[in-house]
């Protein structure tokens, strides 16, 4: 809970006439849940009891934003921990559907099928080669 300023110059001259033009401006964003001691002591004047309700509100403001900040970090975890678990289940059904269809390259060879187990064997080959030539370029790109 800071102060925040945005400030913008521009300056244009016309050489013709020496007409100028100069703009200059400032934003002052004020980011506290409480008013300055200055505003404070003013509202104080007006109002006795008006200090003492601002320091509840400003208590209440900043727990409301503290629970919305764990809100935020929970909501993060869930989804950084649901795409770990479909990273994981991915990587198992593709090892697990390359063992198969070498297994079925395997047993088409024990069934004397060579044109078949091939095919399948070709399959799972290039299957294996194409995911470490994909790997190799997502590391390049990062």
């Amino acid at each position: 809970m800071a102060k925040q300023q945005l400030n913008r110059k521009e300056t244009q001259v016309s050489t013709n006439e020496g007409i100028g033009q100069q703009l200059e401006q400032t934003l002052t964003i004020e980011d506290n849940a409480l008013p300055s001691p200055q505003e404070l002591a003013a509202y104080k004047q007006v109002d006795p009891r008006i200090v003492n309700l601002l320091i509840e509100m400003s208590q209440r403001e900043q727990q409301h934003r503290h629970n919305t900040e764990k809100m935020k970090l929970k909501i993060l975890r869930r989804s950084e921990g649901r795409n770990e678990r479909i990273n994981w289940w991915g990587m198992f059904f593709a090892f697990a559907s390359i063992l198969i269809i070498m297994g079925i390259a395997a047993w088409a060879l024990y069934l004397d099928r060579p044109w078949f187990a091939g095919i399948f064997g070709s399959f799972g080959i290039i299957t294996i080669v194409s995911i470490f030539v994909e790997s190799g370029k997502n590391n390049k790109k990062k």
